[in-house]
């Protein structure tokens, strides 16, 4: 069987026909052919059936090869084979045919290379079909690459050899503000900014054949081409490679751009956090730790360390291996602390002894959470801590002068009240008994001074114990009343209360409005009992976020060899109880003022409220 051929005559003899189709049975073909002459014929022929060639005559009457070939282009049969097999034609039409898209012409009398031609130009248009459809997969890939390239989120700038910008893609120009018009003259190897900044090797390496990855830049369009975007800078970081053909021959570099400025301002806006939270933890007055759930330091700051007596946190995590065991001075309170740690999530305002380097105690308040792994376990805990020693010392001094002052309440009551009381009864007693007629007089005015010493000492331990309900009241009113009660008992002076304007009234704490009290009250027992003073003035102010207390009397005053009594120990533990500082001035014959002042947040308890939610 022989080689299929589908082929269209066009040709008004159908002997001539004829002759054709016997030439190319006997060459090996399987032929199906269809005989047309003229253009509506061909054409419907075109329509309906695919062919393999045309050979057409030159010259018929009503149609022509120049217009079969014509009519053939017009369909868009570009890669058919089209040979015109003539009785006559010249050679001036030959080759004018040959010029219009023939491919071959033979004359009708001498059909010996038909087969042959037919063979070839079957050949060639597989060839330039091929080549046809190669060149369309070509043309579409630089479309999708071209497309890729300018739709690419990526800015992509393409070079030539030289260094000269052949093509930008969008992403390129809403980067840099330009457009590739805007720069003609610009080249990446004459780049002043990027010789300044250390990147032209980089550009220098892949222009000489090796891909590069270029590191962040900070690059400002201005510095390089004035007045041509309106960009200030962007920092990109890049990859540049060059684009070889098969021999090796560079012929395009290709640059591409990532947009790293939101990214860097972040890492710099992430460094001024970084940098401003160790700066409070290096700079803190508290200590601040974290820990692991067995008990070993994490981290802490340098306010930790000192507290704990070591020279660096360095040298207090290496020397701390189980806190447990090491820092706390009793077991118990770290197993309670861990226990409400782990129930609540969180610790507030826990107090516990712990040892410092030399093994001295120390007391701190802690405050703490906890912090969790992946699977909702206790994973650590983190937290702050203040040493609280001197507030525990003062305490216990104010325990112990108030205890001293219930001592000296009793005394006083025992010794003085008491006595004068048992004198006055065993004197009416002594009276009764004794004859009429006898001077009673100068007994009962003994009588009198001793009661009349008894009621004033029940009123001063009444005055001093009444202390204990003045946190009760406010401030002002627990003044005013220690105010009041000293022009009761203090004979001979005239005591005053001056409250200035914005003194706070309601906001006060009961404990820290009774320390407050009693130094005002032991201030005003020592210019009743000692100063011999006329007038005695309490001022109440504030001021600066402070509370400002002075009492002030025009008495005898005292030297600087005057001895410091229990009364002004006790005023000066209560107000360093209070955070705050004690002043007490005097000179001999011109009066005392006792002056101290403390910070408002410490009295009204917002302070340590906000120590505890740390």
């Amino acid at each position: 069987m022989g080689m299929a051929l589908k082929a269209l005559f066009v040709e008004d003899s159908e002997d001539d026909a004829l002759l054709l189709v016997r030439r190319l049975r006997r060459g090996g073909y399987d032929l199906v052919w269809e005989r047309v002459d003229t253009a509506a014929d061909m054409e419907v022929a075109l329509d309906e059936r695919s062919w393999d060639l045309v050979i057409s005559d030159h010259s018929m009457p009503a149609f022509s090869s120049s217009a079969a070939l014509g009519l053939l282009r017009n369909k868009g049969f570009i890669d058919l084979p089209f040979i015109i097999v003539s009785g006559q034609i010249g050679e001036d039409a030959a080759v004018a045919a040959m010029k219009a898209g023939a491919h071959d012409y033979l004359m009708k009398d001498n059909l010996a290379r038909l087969n042959s031609a037919i063979e070839r130009e079957l050949r060639d248009a597989d060839v330039r079909r091929e080549r046809r459809v190669a060149e369309a997969a070509l043309r579409a890939s630089e479309t999708r690459f071209r497309l890729m390239v300018e739709q690419s989120p990526l800015s992509t700038q393409i070079f030539s050899p030289g260094g000269a910008t052949l093509r930008v893609n969008r992403a390129w120009e809403e980067l840099w503000g330009v457009t590739l018009d805007q720069i003609p003259g610009y080249n990446i190897l004459q780049d002043p900014q990027l010789v300044e900044k250390g990147i032209m090797p980089y550009i220098e390496r892949a222009f000489g054949g090796i891909a590069t990855a270029i590191p962040p830049i900070r690059y400002e369009p201005a510095a390089t081409i004035p007045s041509v975007s309106e960009v200030v800078h962007r920092w990109v970081q890049a990859f540049i490679y060059p684009v070889k053909d098969s021999d090796g021959e560079i012929q395009e570099v290709v640059l591409v751009h990532e947009d790293i400025t939101d990214q860097r301002a972040a890492e710099e806006e992430r460094g001024r956090a970084e940098e401003k939270y160790r700066s409070i933890f290096e700079n803190a007055l508290e200590g601040i730790f974290q820990t692991t759930v067995e008990g070993r330091f994490l981290t802490a700051n340098p306010a930790m360390a000192r507290m704990l007596g070591y020279e660096s946190p360095e040298e207090l995590l290496e020397a701390i291996s189980n806190i447990g065991h090491q820092l706390y001075v009793e077991p118990e309170p770290r197993r309670e602390f861990f226990r409400l740690a782990l129930r609540d999530g969180l610790v507030s305002g826990f107090e516990v002894q712990l040892f410092r380097k030399d093994r001295t105690p120390v007391w701190v308040s802690a405050n703490a959470r906890a912090t969790y792994d992946a699977a909702g376990y206790i994973s650590g805990l983190e937290g702050t801590v203040e040493d609280v020693t001197e507030r525990k010392q003062a305490e216990e001094a104010l325990r112990e002068i108030r205890e001293a002052e219930r001592r000296r309440i009793a005394r006083e009551l025992h010794d003085v009240v008491l006595q004068d009381l048992t004198y006055a009864l065993q004197s009416m007693q002594v009276l009764k008994r004794m004859p009429e007629g006898v001077d009673r007089l100068a007994e009962t005015g003994r009588q009198i001074e001793a009661l009349k010493r008894a009621v004033g000492g029940l009123r001063g331990a009444i005055y001093d114990l009444r202390l204990e309900g003045a946190g009760e009241r406010s401030l002002v009113r627990a003044v005013e009343s220690i105010v009041g009660q000293n022009r009761q008992i203090g004979e001979g002076c005239e005591f005053e209360l001056i409250v200035d304007e914005g003194f706070p009234t309601e906001e006060i704490s009961e404990s820290a409005g009774v320390e407050v009290v009693r130094v005002v009250q032991e201030a005003l027992a020592n210019v009743r009992r000692h100063s011999g003073a006329a007038h005695a003035v309490v001022t109440l102010g504030a001021a600066e976020g402070e509370v400002i207390v002075e009492v002030e009397d025009d008495g005898r005053g005292f030297g600087p060899e005057t001895p410091y009594g229990m009364g002004l120990t006790g005023m000066r533990e209560r107000v360093l109880a209070l955070g705050g500082k004690l002043e007490v001035e005097g000179r001999s014959g011109v009066g005392t003022r006792v002056f101290f002042r403390v910070r408002l947040a410490a009295l009204t308890g917002v302070e340590a409220e906000g120590t505890s939610n740390t």
